[in-house]
């Protein structure tokens, strides 16, 4: 098309068919003298074999020939008139092609007989241009729907929304030519990103002139989303806008391009808007192309609330890391601020029951045992608090050789105060086979602490605490049993539970946290063993700690 908007010649290839021999060589001599290569022929059949050797970019075609070969031009038709070819008829009336829907679905534009050479010659003019101008745009919607789908995976490549909506912003203004694309956004608790601009030869901005636009594009955008529609401006045309957006109108009274806006939400309600500006002189904005634009902002919204999410799991996540930290290294000072002190006082009591500080009278000897009683408590506590916080870090253990024999040995030997005051006795059934694992000696000790001073406050006055080893290739089993109160059938499955104590235990005022078996318990599993509870009321209870061998 020229600047003045008339046609300018296309000369190339036409295909004339017409039966009528005359009229077929007085088409086929004017589109010669305009310049046309001309394959002229008088029967479908020929026809078809030359569009079959060479592509056309016109064909001129009889109404009559059209009409009785209608069924072959139909099975045919990827040959003789394929979609790339504009067709053009000729008809003694109008009737004879709109009558004929098919007829006229597959022809570009037709022309009434008799020919005028003028008229001819700008009918096919017009079919050729009208046919370039289509495949431009098919073109162009094929490299935008690439585009698209480029962007659209990038933006499923990252989970930062700001990195979404700059790479979509760039995209579209790159793939349409524009001038300028502006993401407004509303403040909507799904998203975090702020609006931006991406304007030609600039980086993307932030935009700082849309807040007093914020209340009418809300509007706009909300009816737009309940519509799935979207509003196309051209220089001095607001009539789509509506009238009561009196700001809007007002900024685009001076537009002198072709904008476009689309809106951009999730569900049920809009959270933004998407503006795009561009210089594209009379042409409007494509069907295919505002399509492609609804779909790209589809797949942004989803991504950017999606985003949102796992960027908040993650602050939530990062949180909780910093909690956990800050509680192993309190657990960890409060650890060593109640050892110290402790081992003191437990250290003085010890002089002191040893007659070190002087000859205590019955009283004072009465009053140590109990303070020593419940600073032992508490060293316990302590000691259990720190493996809980082993334990819940989830960190590699730091393992080496252990005989669990030796073990026990030494955690016995800790224990006999407290057996002392019950007057109970450990029995170590003796075993010449060595009885070593892979470990972390002060959680294994905690675990046989724990269970043995169980076995210890359990047992009856005068009782007797059991240790056996029973030990193959794989596995290494230390089994100890008391001949305590025992503990009822049905409670035997939460008694790994923290926190958890027995009836009995509690009715008989037995002291306690419920933290000792738990911990042993999953200190064994972090070993790669398991511990088992089997007990009988009234008999006693027997804790098989199994642990593979190393």
């Amino acid at each position: 098309m020229s600047a003045t908007g008339e046609l300018d010649t296309a000369a190339g290839a036409a295909l004339v068919v017409d039966s009528d021999v005359d009229l077929l060589s007085e088409i086929a001599c004017g589109l010669r003298s305009a310049g046309f290569r001309v394959a002229a022929h008088s029967t479908v059949n020929a026809a078809i074999e030359a569009a079959r050797e060479r592509t056309a970019d016109v064909a001129v075609v009889g109404a009559e020939i059209a009409l009785e070969y209608l069924a072959t031009i139909a099975k045919e038709a990827d040959h003789l008139l394929p979609r790339t070819i504009p067709v053009v008829l000729t008809a003694k009336s109008a009737e004879q092609v709109t009558s004929h829907p098919e007829l006229a679905m597959r022809s570009s534009d037709y022309l009434l007989l008799p020919v005028d050479p003028d008229e001819l010659l700008h009918r096919v003019n017009t079919a050729i241009h009208r046919n370039r101008l289509r495949e431009e745009r098919r073109l162009e919607s094929s490299l935008l729907r690439d585009r698209v789908r480029r962007i659209s995976d990038e933006i499923r490549q990252t989970n930062e929304p700001s990195e979404m909506v700059e790479t979509v912003l760039s995209g579209v203004g790159e793939a349409l030519g524009a001038e300028e694309v502006t993401l407004h956004l509303f403040e909507d608790a799904r998203i975090s990103s702020g609006s931006a601009r991406w304007q030609r030869g600039g980086e993307s901005t932030e935009p700082t002139n849309l807040a007093e636009l914020q209340e009418e594009l809300r509007v706009l955008g909300t009816e737009l989303w309940r519509t799935s529609g979207s509003l196309a401006v051209a220089a001095g045309q607001l009539d789509e806008v509506p009238a009561e957006l009196h700001r809007i109108h007002a900024r685009m009274e001076g537009f002198s391009r072709s904008g476009l806006l689309l809106p951009i939400g999730e569900g049920s309600s809009v959270f933004g808007v998407l503006w795009v500006a561009a210089d594209r002189g009379r042409r409007k904005w494509s069907s295919a192309e505002i399509a492609l634009l609804q779909h790209l902002l589809g797949n942004l919204a989803h991504g950017m609330v999606q985003g949102q999410l796992i960027i908040g799991q993650q602050q939530v996540v990062d949180r909780l890391r910093e909690l956990d930290a800050a509680k192993d290294g309190f657990v960890a000072t409060v650890h060593h601020e109640l050892r110290t002190p402790l081992s003191s006082i437990l250290g003085y009591i010890e002089l002191l029951e040893d007659g070190d500080g002087g000859e205590l009278p019955a009283q004072a000897r009465k009053m140590l045992r109990i303070i020593e009683r419940n600073g032992q408590r508490l060293s316990t506590l302590v000691e259990n608090v720190l493996a809980l916080s082993v334990l819940d870090a989830g960190s590699t253990l730091a393992t080496s050789p252990i005989d669990v024999v030796h073990l026990i040995d030494s955690v016995v030997a800790d224990l006999l105060p407290l057996s002392a005051t019950k007057r109970v006795s450990f029995e170590l059934v003796p075993t010449e086979t060595p009885h070593v694992v892979s470990g972390m000696w002060e959680l294994l000790e905690r675990v046989f602490v724990n269970v043995l001073s169980n076995a210890v406050k359990f047992s009856p006055d005068d009782g007797v605490v059991t240790v056996r080893f029973l030990s193959d290739d794989s596995m290494v089993r230390a089994c100890i049993e008391d001949s305590g109160m025992g503990i009822p059938a049905d409670e035997l499955p939460r008694l790994l539970d923290r926190f958890y104590r027995a009836s009995n235990s509690v009715s008989a005022e037995i002291p306690g946290t419920g933290l000792g078996l738990s911990i042993a318990a999953q200190a064994v599993e972090r070993h790669g063993g398991k511990l088992s509870i089997e007990s009988e009321l009234g008999v006693g209870t027997k804790v098989t700690v199994e642990l593979p061998r190393a």
